[in-house]
């Protein structure tokens, strides 16, 4: 693997967006370009992507991430790449064109095989590619020998490079990795299936020497050394990597996310054992709990009720009022999340009176996501020797509003990273890392923090909002 340039440059492709991070060895973010992933509904319940339209997005946000900090390819030393999970795309062996709409996490459709799979003893959830992977080669009306197939990450690097492959971040969510043997993909699942081994992508370290970008692609062979998912990237951004570590991250959805070492570990029934990393020969285990609609409820609020002009809007309503009176939000449009695992409940604005405005509702929106935030962190601290302060990040986090509601929740401080987009940034370092250019005792020095939130109410009132809250909400 050569390296020429000194650079490091991140993909990162989300449910409603990508972006590009060009990062130097000190962690300076240079250049930034970032623009919208369209999703289609065609169905409640169905969510689908057009994948040739993704990869076109995450071509063009690479040259503006490039041109922004007025370097080119050139200046680059490494790729890493890290994607929303476990999202499914399919595609000619032979030609490498789609053939099916990638069907989005968040899509339902597989929920009647995923309890067909639940029946015959296999393990999975109804968002994961295991309970979708036969409806979309059915939408595809191809034979299944003839197609491969891979998670949106597998996708990219498929497109940089030609090379077929994921990593165990992204393969452990998929339902298919063999979680018996600790690697590789479950052979009795493929049987029962009916899946060819070829379909599915060869498994990776998370960091190091993975591929090269095509010329003919980026206009030089670069190297790509890191490929993670995005919530596990986020965990490399604050230098999350050990048991106990945590981090939040407030994106489309949201995620709290804790190392739990060497040792796959499950604490809850809603929150089992997953990859955080496996590098160096060195496998690395995580638990998380979803907030599954956190930025997309702010949106829709936004967007989709047509409450507030923006979610700026949203935010100066919210600070605008000293409380949300007894207005509370279930900030559960797509179901509810760890611990409850209830997909078929769904959001709830309760508790109006004519005393109440945009603001009252505004604020109860952010405090629902608060609060779905403490019932899962509860969990974890209960399991895991958590640090006092939560490290957080995403777009979300930008609303000071929020943050400070978190830290009332939550009763501890919450210390927001300098760069929102974490998982970018973690992805960044971890191409740093599989590159040789620093190590993971390096990861600490390079997160930083731009402020900090303490609680401003007594562990008395967070406890009993946080009692009002969840008999109104109770599913």
């Amino acid at each position: 693997m050569s390296i020429h340039g000194q650079l490091l440059l991140a993909l990162d492709a989300g449910t409603t967006g990508a972006r590009a991070m060009l990062v130097d060895p000190a962690g300076a973010v240079l250049g930034v370009d970032k623009r919208p992933i369209a999703s289609r509904f065609p169905a409640p319940g169905l969510v689908e992507q057009d994948a040739a339209e993704v990869w076109t997005i995450c071509r063009a946000v690479i040259d503006g991430a490039l041109a922004a900090a007025g370097r080119s390819i050139a200046d680059v030393a490494a790729i890493g790449v890290t994607t929303q999970r476990a999202s499914i795309v399919l595609w000619d062996r032979a030609t490498g064109e789609p053939v099916a709409p990638m069907l989005v996490w968040s899509d339902l459709r597989g929920m009647d095989e995923y309890k067909r799979l639940r029946a015959a003893g296999f393990a999975g959830w109804p968002q994961v590619p295991s309970a979708k992977l036969p409806a979309a080669i059915a939408l595809s009306g191809r034979n299944a020998a003839d197609l491969q197939w891979g998670t949106l990450d597998s996708w990219l690097i498929y497109k940089l490079s030609g090379t077929h492959v994921t990593d165990a971040s992204a393969a452990w969510l998929t339902g298919y990795y063999d979680y018996a043997n600790g690697a590789g993909w479950d052979a009795a699942l493929l049987r029962y299936q009916r899946l060819p081994a070829t379909m599915f992508p060869a498994q990776v370290e998370s960091w190091g020497a993975i591929a090269e970008s095509d010329a003919a692609v980026l206009g030089a062979r670069v190297p790509i050394t890191a490929l993670i998912a995005d919530q596990e990237a986020a965990m490399v951004a604050h230098g999350a990597l050990e048991r106990g570590d945590w981090k939040a991250t407030y994106g489309t959805s949201g995620v709290l996310m804790a190392g739990t070492g060497e040792v796959p570990q499950t604490i809850h029934s809603s929150m089992p054992a997953e990859a955080l990393a496996f590098a160096g020969g060195k496998p690395r285990f995580c638990v998380e709990g979803m907030v599954i609609t956190t930025g997309s409820m702010i949106e829709w609020l936004c967007g989709g009720l047509g409450l507030f002009a923006s979610p700026a809007a949203l935010e100066a309503a919210a600070a605008s009022v000293a409380d949300a009176g007894k207005v509370v939000v279930r900030p559960s449009l797509a179901g509810m999340g760890a611990p409850h695992g209830k997909f078929e409940a769904r959001g709830l604005i309760a508790g109006l009176s004519f005393a109440d405005g945009p603001g009252q509702v505004a604020r109860a929106a952010l405090a629902g996501i608060a609060f779905r935030f403490r019932e899962i962190a509860e969990v974890i601290a209960a399991a895991l020797p958590v640090p006092e302060a939560l490290p957080v990040a995403g777009g979300l986090s930008a609303s000071d509003t929020l943050m400070q509601l978190q830290a009332d929740a939550l009763q501890r401080p919450v210390r927001r990273h300098a760069v929102r987009e974490a998982s970018a940034y973690g992805a960044a370092l971890a191409a740093g890392m599989g590159a040789g250019l620093f190590g993971e005792s390096d990861l600490k020095r390079l997160a930083r923090y731009d402020a900090e939130f303490l609680p401003r109410v007594s562990r008395d009132e967070a406890d009993a909002a946080f009692a009002r809250w969840r008999e109104a909400v109770a599913v």
